[in-house]
């Protein structure tokens, strides 16, 4: 059997400012492309196909257009929920979803009522999927164990997890695929940055261990960065983000994952590399030396821009922005301060000259004498204001 991998979409994301649907229609394009040339039998969405609980029109769009194409190339496809997704939505579309051959599993459930999906493929292939979408804290702790003792309650939550999968993976066969689909997070798997980290963390975390030794591939979703699970039982993979989502992943290459498996042999995995996606780079660099490469960094992705400098420049942002449209993040690098040998008073000082004091040490020069004026008549106001309550 011909698997694909894929996870964490975050379809609908807006990262500063930057929407980056475009660049995800073009990455599900190519892994569109891909499921067709090379005859895939199933396809594992691991969580987080929607960045959020609400998504807007547009990436709900290009998610449902995706499932029809797989649909329409005899693919089987199974979707389970992340932390970002709406489990009442994803079983309200999946109601529909089936027309296409898509199962979607929203919440943890027992193997009878939709925690294993048993699939049979036209050339009599079969696999069995133990799905476990994201177990929320609350669902697996209660309030009052949290209470009590939080080092026994981060326990009974691997617990939790370890024993919903070990229920499922009883319907494994000798005769069939047996695959796990978890959106989770497995200690020691190694984070990018831009996890939500209110559900990250060791504390909350499954053990290895929980992978049944059973299983021929386990395919995991929550962590960004694609990675082996070295200390699980049984091949496990992060897919990881298809996008870059954020600079904690610049020059992370992103890919999904390309199974071959059979009944009673190891599985064949291969990282298949996405394209599409925009890269995000780091420039540090003077603005002279950004204007000289301006053409050069304007094909350079999304970038985020530190300029060092003598003295800070309330128009460095804007120059840069001008400069370089895909400037996503401008930051100025001062040199480290001095400590001053003598602190000056400014006590007794007048308003004017507080101000003064306040903008040379703020940005090492003196205030002109327009906003000098400035200031004196916004104090002015502000104190005819006062008079006035």
């Amino acid at each position: 059997m011909r698997i694909v991998h894929t996870s964490d979409w975050h379809a609908g994301r807006h990262w500063k400012g930057v929407n980056r649907l475009p660049e995800l229609e073009a990455v599900l394009g190519n892994l569109a492309l891909f499921v067709e040339r090379e005859r895939i039998d199933l396809l594992l969405v691991s969580g987080d196909v929607f960045d959020t609980g609400a998504p807007v029109a547009e990436a709900e769009r290009l998610v449902f257009e995706f499932f029809k194409r797989m649909g329409r190339a005899g693919v089987d496809t199974i979707v389970i929920a992340g932390n970002h997704d709406s489990p009442a939505r994803l079983e309200a579309w999946g109601t529909l979803a089936e027309l296409v051959s898509v199962r979607a599993v929203a919440r943890p459930r027992p193997p009878d009522r939709g925690g294993v999906v048993e699939i049979r493929r036209p050339s009599g292939e079969a696999a069995v999927i133990a799905a476990v979408p994201f177990a929320p804290t609350r669902g697996l702790v209660s309030a009052l164990e949290l209470a009590e003792d939080e080092t026994t309650a981060r326990q009974r939550y691997a617990d939790g997890l370890r024993r919903i999968v070990e229920v499922l993976a009883t319907r494994f066969r000798p005769d069939a695929v047996n695959l796990l689909v978890a959106h989770t997070h497995l200690q020691g798997a190694v984070m990018s940055g831009s996890e939500r980290k209110v559900h990250l963390g060791e504390e909350w975390a499954a053990t290895p261990q929980a992978i049944p030794p059973t299983a021929h591939y386990v395919a995991l979703g929550h962590i960004h960065r694609p990675q082996l699970v070295g200390a699980a039982p049984a091949p496990s993979r992060y897919a990881g983000s298809p996008l870059q989502l954020d600079f904690g992943e610049a020059g992370e290459v992103k890919s999904f994952v390309f199974v071959e498996a059979a009944p009673g042999a190891p599985a064949r995995v291969e990282l298949v590399p996405y394209e599409g996606g925009l890269e995000l780079r780091e420039v540090h660099e003077s603005l002279v030396e950004l204007e000289r490469r301006a053409d050069e960094l304007k094909r350079a992705g999304w970038i985020r821009v530190v300029v060092p400098s003598n003295a800070p420049d309330p128009n460095l942002n804007s120059r840069v922005r001008r400069l370089l449209p895909n400037a996503v993040s401008v930051d100025v690098e001062l040199p480290e301060p001095e400590e001053p040998s003598i602190q000056v008073s400014t006590r007794g000082l007048a308003p004017r000259d507080l101000y003064r004091a306040y903008y040379n040490a703020t940005y090492g020069s003196e205030p002109d004498e327009q906003l000098l004026a400035a200031f004196e008549r916004l104090r002015d106001q502000a104190e005819r204001a006062g008079d006035e309550t």
